[in-house]
């Protein structure tokens, strides 16, 4: 097998290592934030990663440390079935978790993204690209993918916003279809209309037995930028780094952490309303609360490590998209040395 990087694959301060996202205070440092959970390394498509992980404290005082292999950046638990919408069929609660479903894999996409609108003409294409206005950002262009569209509602649900905060608007605005020509429109002179400030991605896994979505979210870059995840022929999300320069290819962090209330903006005056997401038999989906990592997960988990100590753990090996998660509350230092090789992934 060929090798694509080695050495120093990634590094991670908890408390020190800083990242940023799109919806903060640009100005620095209000852009600067620190994390005390991480993960740290995705091994990228169609390859195997193995190495070690250092953990050097010199904090003055000991600390506990936490480490998993994960494949999602946050474990979304859907709320108890009493509070979600009622089984159409029977009028009342579903009977399990099963009753909601969430497809996983390149195609499995969920969304709690969603515009609420007035005055539809034609109808949105699921996978079309749309576009509108927003005269407060720059550039004022809008971009994002048609996931759902609920004509009965006028809800449009969309997934791959290039801007966080695309559907603030104060003024009128209109989204419309690149391939259908199709419109939805929102803003003051429309009543009761208004767009979410969600979270998008892929569903690694949907865990029917106890309502959990083990989410990949697109606003989220390590190594690897998880917008262009399962995209290994035309992303550059898998391409080598000139020169092994893996600082120039894991330090640039994003992260937008899902939450369990997310703002709804309308000219009325903006709310938090409690955090839904879009099934795929369509259902809007509450979210109780959201974690990092599920017990089954960790390898190592409230491991003690000395001031002027180093803790090695050896033996690790990561397949396609599994990530090296790491948590400590103080600033020790995570390091984790390895090489990645090109593997065959099976074909469809």
């Amino acid at each position: 097998m060929a090798v694509k990087q080695n050495g120093v694959l990634a590094t991670f301060t908890p408390t020190v290592s800083k990242y940023t996202n799109l919806a903060v205070n640009p100005a620095h440092p209000s852009n600067l934030l620190t994390a005390t959970e991480w993960n740290m390394y995705t091994c990228p498509a169609a390859t195997l990663t193995s190495g070690k992980l250092i953990v050097s404290n010199n904090t003055g005082g000991a600390l506990n440390i936490d480490v998993g292999i994960v494949e999602q950046t946050e474990v979304l638990q859907l709320d108890a079935l009493a509070s979600q919408p009622n089984n159409p069929t029977t009028g009342s609660s579903y009977d399990n978790y099963g009753g909601f479903s969430f497809s996983s894999g390149p195609s499995g996409y969920t969304t709690s993204i969603v515009m609420e609108g007035s005055s539809p003409t034609g109808s949105f294409q699921v996978g079309e690209n749309v576009t509108w206005t927003n005269s407060n950002l720059n550039p004022t262009t809008v971009n994002a993918t048609v996931h759902k569209w609920d004509s009965v509602n006028n809800k449009l649900w969309l997934r791959n916003m290039d801007k966080p905060t695309g559907l603030e608007v104060t003024s009128d605005t209109t989204v419309t279809g690149s391939t259908s020509g199709a419109t939805l429109s929102a803003g003051p002179s429309y009543a009761g209309t208004g767009g979410t400030r969600g979270w998008a991605g892929n569903v690694r896994f949907y865990d029917s037995l106890n309502g959990r979505i083990y989410f990949q979210n697109q606003e989220f870059k390590n190594n690897l930028d998880y917008s262009l995840l399962y995209d290994a022929i035309s992303s550059p999300n898998e391409n080598r780094e000139e020169l092994n320069n893996n600082l120039n290819r894991s330090q640039g962090r994003v992260y937008r952490a899902v939450e369990t209330t997310q703002t709804r903006y309308a000219a009325a005056g903006n709310t938090t309303p409690a955090t839904e997401f879009i099934s795929t038999n369509g259902v809007e989906c509450l979210i109780s609360s959201v974690t990092k990592i599920q017990a089954e997960q960790y390898i190592v988990q409230d491991k003690s490590v000395a001031d002027n100590d180093i803790f090695e753990l050896n033996g690790i090996v990561l397949g396609t998209y599994q990530s090296l998660y790491v948590k400590s509350t103080g600033a020790v230092t995570f390091t984790f040395i390895g090489f990645e090789e090109a593997a065959e992934i099976p074909s469809s």
